[in-house]
């Protein structure tokens, strides 16, 4: 998911964590509906890309995260 926390480096720790817990929720409703449409490649890229947001949260809850483009 596409999300200005990889470009900001003055973004807040709230505001941070408040993007990445809105791009789980995003692409864990996004594969579920693409399993039902009977997506299954894409619905997995969603899976994909909610674990890769759940590792970026545990890193700034350990306080290892950075922005990737800044």
């Amino acid at each position: 998911m596409a999300s200005a926390r990889h470009f900001f480096k003055s973004q807040s720790a709230e505001q941070t964590r408040a993007e990445i817990k809105a791009d789980i929720t995003n692409s864990r409703t996004a594969q579920r509906d693409l399993q039902a449409a009977g997506q299954h490649r894409l619905a997995e890229n969603m899976r994909q890309a909610a674990d890769e947001a759940i590792d970026e949260l545990n890193d700034l809850d350990n306080g290892t995260w950075t922005p990737s483009h800044a």
